[in-house]
């Protein structure tokens, strides 16, 4: 989706673009959920959006995506998964590897799973399948939900008045090469710390 259609559709939707949004990308579906909440940060500095209802709508749209994989994961199990997860791209081996880090740290992954691509994705459904406590997992997604959606809108907020929208489609280039970059040097340093 190029800028200009996304600022197309939230033109038409308004809001409710900002809650399916950000609800879809946490379910699995294909999003740009960091750099679409800036750039929702940026309109709202530029008085084309509400700050108030922009931060709701994407706070809302994040933990009804949070309770909706939890849900599915609790209530249709590992078979769902298994069957319908490469539609999500939850594959097998990130599965293995999620699930082994919920159970050692579920809270600390439930509060900050959301700042990471992949794993906020996959997260929910393990809590769901592993039985964690409803009660718990939805205080723990309203906090992290809160902490996430807050921190990249306001980001997006306190440029926004400084720069022109038309350079968010190079930040997002910026961010993924610096995700990538990170990614590498992690990769570096383990392999070197595993041949000593």
């Amino acid at each position: 989706m190029s800028f200009d259609e996304v600022m197309a559709a939230i033109e038409t939707y308004g809001y409710w673009i900002i809650l399916v949004t950000l609800f879809c990308g946490i379910v699995g579906i294909p999003a740009p959920e960091e750099t679409f909440m800036v750039l929702i940060g940026m309109l709202a500095a530029q008085f084309h959006l509400d700050l108030g209802w922009t931060l709701m709508s994407a706070f809302s749209g994040t933990v009804l995506g949070l309770i909706a994989s939890y849900a599915i994961g609790r209530y249709l199990g590992i078979p769902f998964i298994k069957k319908y997860g490469r539609f999500i791209k939850i594959t097998p081996e990130l599965w293995g590897k999620v699930s082994e880090k919920f159970h050692r740290h579920g809270k600390v992954t439930i509060l900050f799973s959301l700042f990471l691509p992949g794993l906020r994705q996959i997260a929910p459904y393990v809590a769901g399948t592993s039985s964690y406590p409803a009660v718990l997992y939805v205080v723990l997604g309203l906090i992290g939900s809160f902490l996430w959606t807050f921190s990249y809108i306001l980001v997006g907020f306190w440029v926004g008045d400084r720069l022109p929208l038309e350079i968010l489609p190079w930040l997002s280039v910026l961010m993924v090469v610096l995700f990538v970059g990170a990614i590498f040097v992690k990769k570096v340093k383990w392999k070197g710390g595993s041949e000593a």
